[in-house]
């Protein structure tokens, strides 16, 4: 009878053994690490080859910042085409409806425009200014919008460097790569990724300034940039720190991107750099 129990033991035994196991498989932690790098050197990549070639592009830079009860927004749409190149960049305020200009050099000439919106229309009797200005800089971090994504990159670097925002990545349905990452406060306010005045940055909370916004990039599955972004709130004793940054590729630009150059009728130049500098010192005061 003993051994017959003993062998009925071992039999459910050796059955229990055959029975599927519920729950899901734990990754390796330095298989996720490896995995994650990837995904995010794919990412600088394509933000980087991006701005190395931008000739003939066109993209929407979209800024949203508060900080406590200080606000402000805009959106920044620029197209550039030719060789040597001109430059749109049309400034439109989110935060402060009709305070909007647009910025244009020509391909030709040693003149820059800027078209006012209603919100400046006092600081001249035309629609337009015009200014002295040097040709579009062969630089891409020195080109309006392209400025953004490069300090957008900086920032992330010197926050991968302290190691707080381990990346990740994931292919979408379409092909395209979505890498996951992330950028400090502290980060973004030294690489200025948006200008903040002194007296705002003064607001933030010590605690606040090692805290990470979730950022993305997002890449084509042809390996172009499609699209990055920084976005996300951060809570503090007396408020709140809100972000919202991203730079849009939306294609190669057109020749209709580009306004004829205004007539001289409508048009107040500035004849040179003193009357420029006192010019942009009247819109800043303006806007507030």
């Amino acid at each position: 009878m003993r051994v017959t129990r003993l062998a009925l033991a071992a039999v459910a035994l050796v059955a229990g053994c055959g029975q599927a196991v519920t729950g899901s498989p734990v990754p390796n932690p330095k298989d996720l690490k490896v995995a994650g790098e990837r995904f995010y050197n794919v990412g600088l990549d394509s933000v980087r080859t991006y701005i190395k070639d931008a000739t003939d592009f066109r993209g929407t830079v979209y800024r949203y910042g508060a900080i406590k009860d200080k606000r402000s927004g805009s959106e920044v749409s620029v197209s550039m085409r030719g060789t040597p190149p001109a430059l749109i960049t049309k400034i439109k305020s989110t935060s402060h409806p009709g305070f909007d200009y647009d910025l244009y050099r020509p391909a030709d000439g040693d003149r820059g425009y800027i078209k006012l919106g209603p919100g400046y229309a006092k600081l001249a009797p035309t629609p337009w200014v015009s200014e002295p200005a040097s040709p579009v800089s062969g630089y891409g971090c020195a080109i309006s919008g392209l400025q953004t994504l490069c300090k957008l990159i900086d920032a992330m670097e010197q926050t991968a460097k302290g190691g707080v925002a381990a990346p990740e990545g994931s292919k979408g349905a379409d092909g395209a790569t979505e890498v996951r990452t992330g950028i400090t406060l502290k980060a973004f306010i030294d690489n200025s990724v948006i200008p903040i005045p002194a007296d705002v940055t003064a607001l933030v909370e010590p605690e606040m300034m090692g805290k990470v916004f979730p950022t993305k990039i997002i890449v084509n599955a042809d390996g172009t940039l499609r699209k990055v972004e920084v976005k996300g709130e951060v809570p503090g004793k007396d408020g709140k720190v809100q972000l919202e940054v991203g730079y849009e590729a939306r294609g190669r630009s057109a020749a209709d991107d580009f306004p004829p150059l205004p007539a001289a009728g409508e048009t107040t130049a500035l004849p040179d750099k003193a009357a420029s500098d006192d010019f942009w010192a009247r819109l800043g005061a303006t806007r507030g």
